[in-house]
């Protein structure tokens, strides 16, 4: 199933997630924040890592201490990276976008997601693809992420205790449609076989 996060309600089904925002939860976010910080940092030893809430839609009463932690590359060979936290807390997840350079796009949707998910959490597992509903980055013609291991960073860094940290892939449309009636692992060795350049905003499809 295909998810579009950005749609404002989903009246088919109930929320299967409430979090009450006392001072005691907010504490332990911001302990928990911290506690993602410190994985990312031993991570990315040399790089600096910056912190970004977002101040719209319902993750500000649903998260208030939710954040994305921006990765700084070092040198223009390198990608910038976008990881979410807050909802690992409770799903035991979260998510991060490799993107070819900065924007703040990626904080929005990290945010969306993130509010999406704890709501639907059914639909955003290893394996599924979301439907974010517009470009994932500007002149970009994909729409579609696949919530997939974090092939380009191994176990080290999917792996914080309980939590794992998910890598949500651009894909193609047609890519999108082969995962109707194939497995991700067919499509993942598409991937392999083709070699894709996953930092091309516009590559060539594999399908």
């Amino acid at each position: 199933m295909v998810n579009t996060f950005f749609k404002r309600s989903m009246p088919s089904e109930k929320p299967c997630f409430r979090f009450q925002a006392t001072f005691e939860n907010r504490l332990k976010s911001m302990d928990y924040n911290q506690t993602v910080l410190s994985h990312l940092q031993n991570f990315w030893k040399h790089h600096d890592i910056k912190g970004f809430t977002w101040a719209l839609g319902r993750i500000v009463e649903e998260l208030p201490d939710f954040q994305v932690f921006q990765v700084i590359p070092n040198h223009e060979d390198e990608p910038w990276v976008y990881v979410s936290s807050g909802i690992g807390q409770f799903l035991e997840q979260e998510f991060f976008i490799i993107s070819p350079f900065e924007t703040p796009e990626h904080i929005e949707t990290l945010a969306m997601l993130a509010s999406a998910s704890m709501h639907y959490p059914d639909r955003f597992q290893l394996g599924k693809t979301v439907n974010i509903g517009r470009p994932w980055v500007e002149q970009s013609s994909f729409q579609h992420f696949l919530i997939s291991l974090p092939y380009p960073y191994g176990q080290e860094l999917e792996y914080m205790d309980n939590v794992r940290f998910f890598w949500l892939l651009p894909i193609t449309q047609p890519e999108r449609l082969f995962l109707n009636t194939h497995s991700v692992e067919d499509l993942e060795t598409r991937f392999d076989e083709l070699g894709i350049d996953y930092l091309d905003i516009n590559r060539a499809s594999v399908i």
